[in-house]
């Protein structure tokens, strides 16, 4: 397989290029410094990315919070053979009922 490799890269060398290489760098260094423009942008809306997050993340917090207490509030049944004997097949069928 190596030797059909060889042999198809040495037709292509033989082959030459239809091309001129010439103006390749110029474009190359312009593509780079367009991506380099757009890059600098990015951290204009670097403040609002992460005012976004922190509102996200302030969101989730205040949520949990709240979400926490209403289950901390939230009246428990005590049993002597249960943990939480509310969720027991026979209290919700008795609740259907």
């Amino acid at each position: 397989m190596s030797r059909r490799l060889d042999n198809a890269l040495e037709a292509l060398k033989a082959a030459g290029s239809e091309r001129s290489l010439d103006h390749l760098e110029p474009v190359v260094w312009r593509r780079i410094e367009a991506a380099g423009e757009t890059r600098s942008m990015d951290w204009i809306v670097l403040p609002v990315r992460a005012a976004a997050v922190l509102v996200a993340l302030g969101v989730g917090v205040a949520g949990g919070g709240f979400a926490a207490s209403a289950a901390a509030d939230e009246g428990r049944e005590i049993s002597v053979f249960s943990i939480d004997s509310r969720l027991a097949p026979s209290t919700l069928l008795d609740e259907q009922g």
